[in-house]
């Protein structure tokens, strides 16, 4: 069963020094509830984009699941104000869709949630600051939309609640994609079919005869 909460205040978790760096400034996802309404909003306007950085590849534990991809978690739940909800319910967060290649992982825990790895597409988030991790192994641009509800404790929403909702993105380096080819197409890259290897050999010996 969730555990459900009354009431959210402005209050911060802390991340131990032994996991991966966030990345950069913290870029806060602003959660206010005002007469049965979810209002989304970005702290820094200008950070609705960050960058996932190469991991250490190296962490041990819980973390590991983060190894060999490109590592971010700027973006951060925060409760703007005071929440007051009712009893036996809680705020919930689902992904309406997001990159094949982007997965989402718990902040101390490094469970997979939000549909990562066969996860609940819901999760709870708790109320207090929640910076939880965002990787890929692909490079190249990503994203993910998420509605924020106020639902009871099995996560469906509560009749009369209005929700929000938030989009994020990432970079992860450069995308190579268009430039390896792929079967069925000829492109830089590609090695010739043997048809193809057999003509070159034919007009190489025939340029040579003429010498």
């Amino acid at each position: 069963m969730r555990a459900a909460f009354a009431t959210l205040a402005l209050t911060a978790g802390f991340a131990s020094a032994d996991v991966p760096q966030m990345g950069g400034p913290m870029s806060h996802l602003l959660v206010s509830i005002f007469d049965q309404q979810v209002f989304l909003s970005f702290e820094s306007p200008h950070m609705t984009t960050v960058e996932m950085l190469e991991g250490a590849d190296t962490y041990d534990g819980a973390a590991s699941v983060l190894n060999h991809t490109g590592v971010n978690s700027q973006f951060g739940w925060l409760a703007f104000g005071f929440i007051s909800l009712p009893s036996q319910s809680g705020v919930f967060v689902r992904t309406l869709g997001s990159s094949e290649h982007l997965s989402v992982y718990s902040e101390f825990g490094f469970d997979p949630i939000l549909g990562t790895d066969g996860s609940d597409s819901v999760w709870q988030w708790g109320g207090q600051m929640t910076h939880n991790w965002y990787s890929s192994d692909v490079r190249g641009p990503h994203w993910a939309q998420y509605e924020v509800f106020v639902g009871d404790l099995q996560g469906n929403p509560l009749d009369g609640w209005g929700s929000a909702t938030i989009d994020l993105h990432f970079e992860f380096g450069q995308d190579l994609s268009s430039r390896i080819g792929s079967l069925g197409n000829v492109s830089v890259g590609t090695v010739p079919a043997p048809s193809a290897l057999s003509v070159f050999a034919l007009i190489s010996v025939a340029a040579r005869r003429r010498r």
